[in-house]
């Protein structure tokens, strides 16, 4: 039986805390937006969007440590099963995936400076984000993007987890790398 190692327990732990979080983005994005399209502006359509922002922001914030995460601490490699061309997809996908968490909540920070709208709730603001003007047209604009640039994200989110699901399901070893189990051995 060998033992292979898994990923550092911040990555994982930071893995996980991004994914749950992202997966209330979607859909309180697609509400509160569905609600603002209606012209509902109530105290509903308000808690979505300042929720929204704060989970948003919050995903930003934990993406920088994600990324001194993998700067700073070594990643398990793929067990040796595990073929060339899903070594190429998954690395590729995994790159998508950083650029997304990036650039969509950045859009969207950019959009609410630019409108501008970065209240949350009870006196707490987001931080403007330097060099984005005041501009309800572009704001518009920005918002149209950061949609597409989540919903793009959405899709791909579906796909890394069948293929999660997959390597599960296959015993492979890849899934187990990420997971909080004790300890991963080939049988």
């Amino acid at each position: 039986m060998t033992t292979r190692p898994k990923y550092p327990l911040p990555w994982r732990i930071l893995h996980l805390l991004i994914a749950a979080l992202v997966l209330t983005l979607i859909p309180v994005g697609l509400w509160m937006a569905s609600r603002g399209a209606a012209g509902l502006f109530d105290t509903l359509t308000n808690s979505l969007y300042s929720v929204h922002k704060a989970v948003g922001f919050t995903v930003l914030s934990l993406m920088i440590l994600r990324v001194l995460c993998k700067a700073t601490m070594t990643a398990p490699g793929y067990p040796p099963s595990v073929s060339r061309a899903t070594l190429i997809a998954a690395r590729s996908l995994h790159h998508v995936l950083y650029l997304l968490l990036f650039i969509t909540p950045l859009l969207g920070w950019a959009g609410v400076t630019a409108f501008p709208a970065l209240d949350i709730a009870a006196g707490i603001s987001l931080p403007a984000l330097p060099f984005v003007p005041q501009d309800e047209e572009l704001a518009v604009r920005l918002f149209q993007i950061h949609g597409v640039f989540a919903v793009t994200l959405a899709i791909l989110l579906v796909g890394h987890i069948a293929a999660a699901l997959r390597h599960l399901l296959r015993r492979d070893g890849v899934f187990q790398r990420m997971w909080f189990s004790r300890q991963i051995s080939d049988e």
